[in-house]
């Protein structure tokens, strides 16, 4: 059988903290085959080997695979189904280093040889003279019992043009560091070894090369910009779309170099981003209501589902974006076919110990983002912009609610990341950028400081310190997206947002680590002065009690490196009652050693009765 892509592992944590979950390591196994049917599973079984070469029992004696997307409807040479196995591993007293691998019955103890499909659009060729070698994937980091995740937060994995890549003299030069990184023994003994959770902060794929290689869309993208409103959709492009996309997730994320190393080894979180559609989607205004960029979106929609998240239900049905009450559907079919009832990606978990809850959630800033003009027959229509769609914010105003009710509240650690795939503070420009239009106005408009999301963002400011006071958490921001690593803290003096364990401190304050890019090129160095020159005319327009401050990361305030985060969790090393465990947030980037961390401590208990 052939493996047209993977094996790439998933995160599987608790909704809430779960005291069962603390004595094991759970996460999914997902490989896409040409398998011809989703009915019948493969005969193959996933089976785990410790450092001595003996076999590790899973707890939870799934050995059979399930069905997590079925493509069978794609063309020949995309055909398969992705098939999904559950893992619950248990945990002892040491970090355990596993390898795993695939068996087939008749040949038990043997691992499975999966063949290789040739690359896209090249003429068959004889098999090769050396024996194709068997699948045994090594580094699998199992973290004792008590300990949270080590995790690498990343952004922007490609690049926007093919003479970006050029660029580039070692495009994968981070991911071959982290990936020594995590097969490396720490020097200090006592820290837990390797990676156990690897989150994608957006721009995972790089869809943008779409409208260069496929005529039709090439063709669609150079029409007048009142022609690509009207333009219907020929027969059979959103089919052809889909296979695009599943395509470029079998390139990108395929091989034996890059992301795919890492895939492979630690399970991974992914929220996507506008390169995951296509550049700018979602600040295209008037043009995301049209027939085309409807099926562009829905293309993007299911193979991130399907890839992204793990699995794909109904791969058949078109997906539409979360702007329904904001967007008027311009033919009845965006009801009739779109099976969800939720159509954002907002997504929460918890990975609990029994002395610290760690809850990561991941908000969606591209499904519900969009456009609309109100009072349209006045003489100056106004336009509302929205970044996260109603029905996320009240997903998002529920979690907070029942964050704040769980009976950890007030008792045990708690942080909270929240994964913004645009930063919350970053560069802001001035009236007179913000009113320019060509091809910057859609980069103007991607950002939470545009004055027209100005007001949003000031409520999932006040959303996020209202959590961290009324959970008694800390609150870390995660965000990659503008090619530069940077860090941000956001303060509060409002006395709802103070922490009474604090005492007589004023305020509170939420940090922000943006890590981009892991791939991209970095802007060069004369450009880059030129966007710091645009924004010099900018001001802050938060609540007088808010305040927002850029800290130095390294030398400057901006890292123009290409970086990644190595994030963990740490116990003081002397006994506190009860532990308070520490975040440490480290950059690490390709040309410069930065030792310098953000270290994020939750608040003090309150005082109990």
């Amino acid at each position: 059988m052939k493996l047209l892509l993977g094996p790439i592992l998933y995160a599987k944590a608790q909704a809430t903290p779960d005291p069962r979950s603390h004595d094991v390591w759970s996460f999914f196994v997902n490989l896409f085959l040409d398998s011809p049917s989703a009915a019948r599973a493969p005969a193959l079984t996933l089976c785990f080997r410790d450092a001595r070469g003996q076999p590790v029992k899973a707890l939870n004696g799934e050995e059979k695979a399930r069905p997590a997307a079925d493509f069978t409807a794609l063309p020949e040479d995309t055909r398969g189904v992705v098939w999904r196995w559950e893992v619950v591993l248990p945990r002892t007293e040491a970090a355990q280093r596993l390898t795993y691998h695939f068996e087939s019955p008749d040949h038990p103890g043997v691992p499975v040889t999966f063949e290789r499909p040739p690359p896209r659009g090249d003429p068959p060729s004889p098999p090769p003279l050396d024996p194709s070698v068997p699948l045994v994937v090594s580094d699998i980091v199992v973290p004792p019992k008590g300990v949270s995740p080590n995790i690498a937060f990343f952004s922007c994995n490609g690049a926007s043009r093919a003479s970006d890549w050029s660029d580039l003299e070692q495009p994968f030069a981070l991911w071959d560091r982290m990936l020594k990184q995590h097969q490396e023994e720490p020097t200090d003994p006592d820290k837990t070894p390797g990676l156990q959770l690897l989150v994608g902060g957006g721009d995972q794929l790089y869809a943008d090369s779409l409208h260069g290689t496929m005529d039709l869309l090439n063709g669609f993208m150079k029409l007048r910009r009142s022609e690509r409103l009207k333009a219907q959709v020929p027969e059979g492009l959103r089919e052809k779309l889909l296979t695009e996309y599943v395509w470029l997730y079998r390139e990108r994320w395929g091989g034996d170099q890059g992301i795919a190393e890492l895939l492979k080894r630690v399970p991974g979180l992914f929220m996507w981003d506008d390169h995951d559609i296509f550049d700018g989607w979602g600040s295209q205004e008037d043009l995301q209501a049209s027939h085309w960029y409807r099926a562009i979106y829905s293309a993007a929609a299911r193979t991130f589902e399907a890839f992204q998240r793990g699995t794909l239900d109904q791969p058949g049905m078109a997906r539409e974006p979360d702007d329904l009450g904001v967007v008027k559907p311009l033919w009845r079919e965006a009801l009739d076919v779109d099976p969800r009832g939720t159509r954002h990606y907002f997504q929460t978990y918890c990975f609990s110990t029994a002395d610290c809850d760690l809850d990561v959630v991941m908000l969606d800033l591209r499904s519900g983002r969009t456009s609309r003009k109100l009072d349209e027959k006045g003489a100056h229509p106004r336009t509302e912009f929205t970044v996260m769609s109603r029905p996320q914010w009240d997903a998002f105003d529920a979690w907070r609610e029942e964050h704040r009710q769980r009976p950890e509240n007030g008792k045990k650690a708690r942080h909270v990341l929240v994964v913004s795939s645009v930063p919350l503070v970053h560069l802001r420009f001035g009236p007179a950028m913000e009113r320019m239009s060509g091809d910057l106005r859609d980069d103007l408009l991607d950002q939470w400081e545009s004055a027209v999301h100005r007001g949003e963002r000031t409520r999932l400011l006040m959303n996020l310190f209202s959590l961290a006071r009324k959970s008694y958490c800390a609150v870390t921001v995660l965000s990659g997206d503008v090619h530069v690593g940077a860090r941000a803290r956001v303060r509060s003096r409002n006395p709802d947002h103070l922490v009474p364990a604090l005492g007589t401190v004023g305020e509170v304050f939420i940090e922000q680590a943006t890590s981009s890019p892991i791939v991209h090129p970095p802007p060069g160095w004369l450009a880059f002065r030129g966007m710091l020159a645009m924004s010099q005319d900018a001001r802050e327009d938060l609540p007088g009690f808010l305040q927002t401050e850029l800290l130095p990361v390294g030398k400057e305030l901006y890292l123009r490196d290409r970086n990644w985060l190595s994030i963990r969790l740490e116990r003081p090393k002397h006994p506190d009652t009860p532990p308070r465990p520490k975040l440490w947030i480290q950059w690490i980037a390709e040309k410069q050693h930065l030792p310098m961390e953000v270290v994020v401590e939750p608040p003090p208990f309150p005082p109990q009765g």
